[in-house]
């Protein structure tokens, strides 16, 4: 039992990670400047991105709160 809430754990706070970083990526993006419309299309994407962060990080407290 122990081994599969490790796992779990595991899980949640790699796509933790994988959300910050893909976020992180793409604000560095929006930093360069690309232009009016790609910037425009960035925002959209960053917001979806800072949406998958908040769920990960949602998720991974869900799995610490059943340990």
């Amino acid at each position: 039992m122990a081994e599969i809430l490790e796992l779990e754990l595991a899980k949640a706070r790699l796509s933790v990670h994988q959300a910050e970083s893909e976020l992180t990526r793409l604000e560095r993006m929006l930093d360069k400047r690309y232009g009016v419309s790609i910037d425009i299309a960035l925002c959209d994407t960053i917001r979806n991105a800072q949406r998958r962060v908040a769920e990960a990080r949602e998720q991974l407290m869900k799995v610490k709160a059943g340990a």
